[in-house]
């Protein structure tokens, strides 16, 4: 059977775990101005320490620790360009952010029992896979396309039990038959955060 072809985009809401009316979730938190990393719509993102104690960063890989998946910059006024805009389509742009203040108001979708939609970098679908964990490929987390979306994928390599790995598998989310089937290589699936900072009894 074809493959699927490999073109990921992050992380995209699904849905709610808990049934709840669907209005997103998202949080308002901060990032620094002066963050350097890019972050898309659809990476996932942690809070930091250190100097960036509170503030919102761009997950590390084999981070085990999250905060959600990052859902938009919030209008700032920008001295540079001297206009209201919101990053890059949404997306917080490489180099940073001029503006009169320290940090700009971002959202996140930091609820635990939201669920995402991503694609995986290999592998054949398996039953077998829902339950397990699986943690996202190095190096596609904070690489936003031109329009500013995430093309961070999930990798088939990591898929384990291991407890530290970021996501939980909840099942397929493709449909057999179709451009996503299963049963494809690179197959699409559901998730949801297996280590949601929200959860963890220890702080940050």
């Amino acid at each position: 059977m074809a493959a699927n072809l490999l073109a990921p985009n992050g992380l995209s809401f699904s849905r709610f775990r808990l049934g709840a009316a669907g209005n997103y979730q998202e949080s308002q938190f901060q990032i620094l101005k002066a963050t350097t990393t890019a972050i898309g719509m659809g990476d996932v993102v942690q809070t930091g320490t250190g100097g960036s104690a509170g503030y919102v960063i761009l997950a590390a890989d084999g981070a085990t620790s999250l905060l959600g998946v990052f859902a938009g910059i919030l209008p700032y006024y920008d001295t540079t360009a001297q206009q209201t805009m919101h990053g890059i389509n949404g997306a917080w742009p490489t180099g940073g952010i001029a503006t009169p203040g320290t940090y700009i108001n971002c959202l996140v979708i930091s609820d635990p029992f939201a669920t995402f939609i991503a694609q995986v970098n290999g592998g054949t679908y398996d039953p077998s896979w829902r339950g397990k964990n699986i943690g996202f490929t190095a190096g596609t987390n904070g690489v936003p396309n031109s329009a500013g979306r995430s093309t961070l994928s999930l990798d088939f390599a990591s898929l384990n039990t291991t407890n530290t790995l970021p996501f939980r598998i909840l099942g397929s989310a493709g449909v057999t038959g179709g451009p996503q089937d299963p049963a494809n290589t690179n197959p699409w699936i559901e998730v949801r955060l297996n280590t949601a900072e929200e959860l963890a009894a220890t702080g940050i």
